[in-house]
């Protein structure tokens, strides 16, 4: 389920934030009320706002008790923001979700990690170095696809997560995927309809990569997302972000 146009335009694809977390997730600020969190949308101009708490393998949350209660509340907030109550998944392992099929499809947009590998509850690949993770990674997405599942990748191929690696071996995990490997998963994951972010923080954060994954998305038509990854009302407004994200990739 595609959300957005296809546009690699980066002035419209930061008036859309797809991944935020409100006080639902233990990691988001207490300011993060949803009805504060759709105002600070709406002042920002933004068109689409989408929750996306946590649901991680045995954090004893029931994702769609959270589901119902956010929809619920939405449904009294007056605004011209689109909001839609989705969830940060789990992609665990290979073939492997933190929640059962139909919860995944009662939600308005199902966005999926495939990268904590920082929970003791995540598969580490057997080979740990960078080049096994990448191939983890592709793995993972593979069977993801291949279900039906998901309507989008949050952060995709982030290694940001990784603390047991340093700079350079987060880089290096994002090297080891070559174009053919790229494009293979990138037009898999279009053919299912689902959308890849373009995660602010890690896009910044390892350029080399971003530029490929973007130019190599547009070249084969697939769609993105943007997503700050937002656990305060600051992080939440993404537009004074287009031109530094529009010059990383020329």
């Amino acid at each position: 389920m595609f959300i957005l146009e296809r546009t690699y335009d980066f002035s419209e694809l930061v008036r859309h934030n797809v991944h935020t977390h409100s006080v639902f997730s233990n990691c988001a600020k207490p300011e993060m009320i949803p009805e504060e969190m759709v105002r600070a949308a709406q002042r920002a101009g933004l068109k689409t706002l989408v929750i996306t708490d946590h649901s991680d393998p045995g954090d004893d949350i029931d994702t769609f008790a959270v589901y119902r209660e956010l929809k619920k509340r939405m449904n009294a907030v007056q605004t011209p923001v689109r909001v839609l109550i989705g969830s940060e998944l789990s992609a665990y392992g290979v073939g492997k979700y933190a929640e059962p099929e139909e919860v995944d499809r009662a939600l308005d947009f199902a966005s999926y990690s495939h990268v904590h590998y920082h929970l003791a509850s995540w598969d580490q690949p057997a080979d740990r170095s960078p080049r096994g993770y990448a191939l983890h990674n592709l793995a993972v997405l593979t069977a993801l696809f291949g279900t039906g599942r998901a309507d989008h990748i949050a952060h995709p191929f982030s290694p940001t997560k990784m603390n047991f690696f340093n700079e350079e071996e987060k880089a290096a995990t994002l090297s080891a995927i070559s174009d053919a490997q790229l494009g293979d998963i990138l037009e898999m994951g279009e053919k299912a309809q689902c959308s890849w972010e373009i995660h602010t923080p890690s896009f910044l954060r390892f350029p080399a990569f971003s530029r490929r994954f973007f130019n190599l998305g547009r070249e084969l038509g697939v769609h993105f997302c943007l997503g700050t990854d937002a656990h305060s009302l600051a992080s939440l407004d993404p537009t004074a972000l287009a031109p530094r994200l529009a010059e990383i990739v020329r």
